[in-house]
């Protein structure tokens, strides 16, 4: 298997880390690698506070960040960390969105890491019957429509993660990556999807055909 092109990096990247060179990457780098040849790579760093906070966290701030970026260019208006609290039933909703035209409402779930699925499930069911009504209350969002996404992370870890419990995701989340798109485009009808999303890993990722001079690669959804 070419671990360089499963990942999307250079094989020098996949090279040097070979090479014990861990510092010159990011987390969410080492672990893609890791994830390709079937490596568990657990972080527990301990230490400075408030800058250990970002790096956990910065693998599920960039998908958000990518998950945004994708819904407003398919013009819907977003909202990132909406929070409830209703007789019991509380949480936050990763990204919440909604497109006037259709009256659509959209509940989105990120995860760099699928951990427990069932956990997971549980969580999304509750926001799939609880949000909807408090968003119409809070922001006057009516939806005709409902869908609700959990997005994972492209890698070959979560495909196999998917694919051990092929059975759960099928019924839980029937729709993959080309139906979700398209519904994204025309979101007329109540939605449950799985959504492979695809990430630039790091500096050394590979340069797409039209990259200029020194560019990097950039994100992709597919």
């Amino acid at each position: 298997m070419d671990i360089a092109a499963e990942v999307g990096v250079t094989r020098q990247c996949v090279s040097l880390l070979e090479r014990g060179h861990v510092d010159s990457f990011s987390v969410r780098t080492v672990r893609a690698i890791a994830a390709a040849v079937g490596v568990d790579m657990p972080f527990a760093p301990r230490g400075r506070g408030a800058q250990l906070d970002q790096l956990v966290d910065e693998e599920h701030s960039s998908m958000v960040d990518e998950v945004v970026a994708r819904l407003a260019a398919e013009g819907w208006e977003t909202m990132v960390e909406f929070s409830f609290n209703d007789y019991g039933d509380r949480g936050s909703v990763d990204v919440l969105a909604w497109r006037a035209e259709e009256r659509a409402l959209l509940v989105v779930e990120t995860k760099s890491r699928l951990a427990d699925l069932q956990q997971t499930c549980r969580s999304l069911d509750t926001k799939a019957r609880v949000v909807p009504r408090l968003a119409a209350q809070a922001r006057g969002w009516r939806a005709a429509a409902v869908g609700v996404v959990l997005v994972l992370q492209e890698s070959s870890r979560e495909r196999a993660a998917v694919a051990r419990r092929a059975a759960i995701f099928a019924s839980s989340f029937p729709a993959r990556n080309l139906e979700v798109r398209t519904w994204l485009g025309r979101p007329n009808r109540p939605l449950r999807g799985l959504w492979f999303l695809r990430m630039a890993t790091t500096s050394c990722a590979k340069r797409g055909p039209r990259a200029g001079k020194g560019a990097h690669g950039t994100h992709a959804v597919r």
